[in-house]
């Protein structure tokens, strides 16, 4: 380990904390999932879906096989590569799913995550010469990620986004996801989540983006797919009438969204929980 890499690896995945990033602007795809989070400045990356900036403190998985493209770096990434098959054997003893996880290629921020990356810096660099010590460490470290990714971050499995970390960071704002959350069919505006809030408008989108690493409207329509996700697995509703339910101004809003999140359109992803 020198001062540009601090990498840490066994079966189950990959550990690297890096500066140097000469070699890494051509696209590549890789047989799993990664995990890159900014720990300083900004982190650009191209999918053949989008452009993604990252900003302190937030995150973006990459399924196996996704293609990608880092553009640019500030500082330093934090990357975790996590083996599929380890990750979906914890999928599948925690929820009813038959196929492998995928997660939304989306901007997300998380304090719970945020706080074990931290952990886990200080322990490696810390213990950085005593390898079994790092090792015992890596194992559990690996499924305590897998755990909290699970839980968290938006993917084909996710029935809900759960916030109840944010009532204590921030009660204003999570009075306001509760509301979005209970009329996410509604058309909200800026103006009436900032009262919900009893905020002004500009301060609650500042605030809300801080928090959660996406703009209000962005959180909403990202809610409005997962929602959409068990109708479409657990029902017979044409795409049009679930655009509609989920509060969609339109079904090719609705198309052009799931596709960018997780590069199929809702009725291929119908059709791939059907197989």
């Amino acid at each position: 380990m020198n001062a540009t890499k601090l990498l840490l690896e066994n079966n189950n995945g990959v550990l690297l904390l890096k500066k140097d990033f000469s070699q890494e602007s051509n696209w590549r795809t890789d047989d799993c999932y990664k995990f890159i989070y900014s720990l300083k400045g900004t982190i650009d990356y191209q999918t053949n879906r989008s452009q993604i900036t990252l900003n302190n403190q937030q995150f973006i998985l990459f399924n196996p096989q996704d293609e990608h493209k880092q553009l640019a770096i500030d500082d330093r990434k934090f990357l975790i590569e996590l083996n599929p098959s380890f990750l979906n054997n914890i999928s599948k003893s925690l929820y009813p799913v038959h196929t492998d996880i995928q997660f939304a290629t989306n901007i997300q921020k998380n304090i719970q995550i945020s706080n074990w990356v931290k952990f886990v810096l200080d322990f490696a660099q810390l213990e950085k010469d005593d390898e079994k010590s790092l090792g015992i460490f890596l194992e559990h470290s690996f499924t305590q990620l897998a755990l909290m990714l699970l839980k968290s971050a938006v993917g084909t499995h996710t029935q809900d986004i759960k916030l109840n970390t944010y009532k204590t960071i921030d009660p204003q704002i999570y009075k306001t996801i509760l509301a979005l959350k209970e009329d996410y069919q509604h058309s909200w505006t800026l103006d009436e989540m900032a009262k919900v809030a009893r905020l002004s408008k500009f301060q609650f989108a500042h605030y809300f983006k801080d928090i959660l690493g996406i703009s209000p409207y962005s959180w909403l329509q990202t809610y409005r797919v997962v929602r959409s996700q068990e109708m479409l697995k657990k029902t017979n509703k044409t795409v049009l009438k679930i655009a509609m339910d989920c509060g969609f101004s339109s079904v090719t809003v609705y198309n052009q969204l799931f596709k960018r999140l997780y590069g199929i359109t809702p009725g291929a992803f119908r059709e791939m929980f059907n197989r």
